[in-house]
């Protein structure tokens, strides 16, 4: 482009049309028809760029154009009314393109004041003291809990248990037998004086290294002619009675000869102790108490041992019953013992229906096999009972079947009866529920 020769675009806002402007300094006289460019001929970016700005109403007052392809200034001058743009006239190629930014006028609008982040809040030390108490306290009670289920896991706690010993057991010749069993395990055992029940073990179980809990459970030692004074004086039950002031749990161990057992269990009646067995079961029923008759030293201390273990393992085992009532709150709780696994095909269904059959007395293997072959399932029974006409004959419709015994040359055969046919009869037709079998 010529020195001084350039065209000026006015963009008004009362409407969208594109005024130029001619500019002619003291050397465009004679050049003005040959190089100025018509509005039609200049290039159709600048047109594109001033209609843009003039939709948006907003343009910046400073444009810097990117060097690596402008290496030319733009004036950019605002008005009031209109803004105008000077740029000098170049080759007549397309630049390229260069979207401007928007420009707000902020004259009337006062700056936005920068809003700082909230601060934390710097805590006292009384609230540091505070939260270090807690944290304290919840590692204090976590490490509580641990060290309670540890004390009470099968394989460690024979280790928090202290058997005592009353000193009037080291007088018997078991006693050995008893500490050496006591040595042999985890326990730890003690020799005391207890004067309001002589002959007599107790336990204690060490809840923390500082607290300890007595079990509510007394073993005591008695020999044959004790006993046998008591009952003959029917003082027995009362001495019972008064042991269980103390103690509610109870358990008696007679340690007597061989004679002397054989002489309680003898039918004669010279030669047997008068009625010794019909008071102890008096006693064992009334006073709840458990009792039995040890004839051998090694027997009372092993007796010694396995109540220690049972003690020992007692919180563990009543948590992991209670944990089942609660899981399954709605039947009482079972074992897998002579359980018949039935798959979801119907597999094992005949065999536990052989099963339920053998629970009725007198209803053996071959019995049961026998009434299950005529009547495959307890449906089939009970449509087979629905169909008899009177009470005699639902009551005589298995007596009949024949039960084969044995194999080969030597099997037999016979028939069910009338008296178990009668029971099964009876269990599946009573609607009472106060029937009982054995009477049938």
């Amino acid at each position: 482009m010529d020195e001084g020769c350039y065209n000026t675009y006015t963009i008004s806002d009362s409407d969208d049309s594109v005024t130029k402007e001619d500019h002619q300094t003291k050397y465009e006289t004679s050049r003005k028809d040959d190089d100025c460019l018509s509005l039609e001929e200049e290039p159709e970016y600048f047109l594109q760029v001033l209609q843009r700005q003039k939709r948006k109403k907003l343009i910046s007052p400073e444009i810097a154009l990117d060097q690596k392809y402008h290496k030319k200034q733009k004036d950019i001058q605002t008005n009031e009314n209109h803004i105008s743009i000077f740029t000098e006239d170049s080759e007549p190629k397309i630049a390229p393109r260069i979207e401007p930014f928007i420009y707000t006028d902020t004259n009337n609008e006062q700056p936005a004041e920068k809003v700082e982040p909230k601060r934390k809040k710097r805590s006292t030390k009384e609230e540091i003291e505070e939260r270090k108490k807690e944290e304290k306290a919840r590692k204090d009670t976590k490490k509580r809990l641990a060290e309670e289920l540890k004390r009470i896991n099968p394989k460690e706690c024979m280790k928090y248990v202290t058997v005592h010993i009353d000193v009037n057991l080291l007088n018997h010749g078991y006693s050995e037998q008893i500490i050496s069993e006591i040595e042999s395990s985890d326990a730890k055992y003690k020799i005391e004086s207890n004067s309001t029940v002589l002959n007599s073990i107790t336990w204690s179980r060490q809840i923390s290294d500082i607290v300890s809990e007595d079990e509510n459970f007394m073993l005591i030692i008695w020999e044959f002619d004790c006993v046998k004074n008591l009952i003959e004086s029917n003082h027995l039950l009362n001495k019972i009675n008064d042991i269980k002031l103390h103690k509610t749990q109870l358990s008696i161990i007679i340690y007597s000869t061989a004679d002397q057992l054989k002489k309680t269990k003898s039918k004669n009646r010279k030669n047997s102790v008068p009625d010794m067995l019909n008071s102890l079961e008096q006693m064992m029923l009334s006073c709840q108490v458990s009792f039995r008759f040890v004839e051998n030293k090694n027997d009372i201390g092993l007796a010694v041992f396995y109540l220690t273990k049972s003690i020992a393992q007692k919180p563990y085992k009543l948590n992991k019953y209670k944990e089942e009532q609660d899981g399954c709150d709605w039947y009482a709780s079972g074992h897998t013992k002579n359980c018949v696994t039935v798959d979801k095909n119907g597999t094992g269904l005949t065999q536990l229906w052989r099963q339920m059959l053998s629970q009725f007395p007198l209803c053996g293997l071959e019995t049961s096999e026998a009434i299950a072959t005529a009547y495959g399932s307890p449906i089939a029974l009970l449509e087979a009972y629905d169909n008899c006409s009177s009470r005699l004959e639902g009551e005589t419709l298995l007596q009949d079947i024949p039960v084969r015994r044995g194999f080969g040359p030597l099997a037999s055969n016979r028939r069910i009866g009338p008296e178990l046919s009668k029971k099964i009869y009876t269990f599946f037709s009573d609607n009472t529920g106060c029937t009982t079998l054995s009477r049938e």
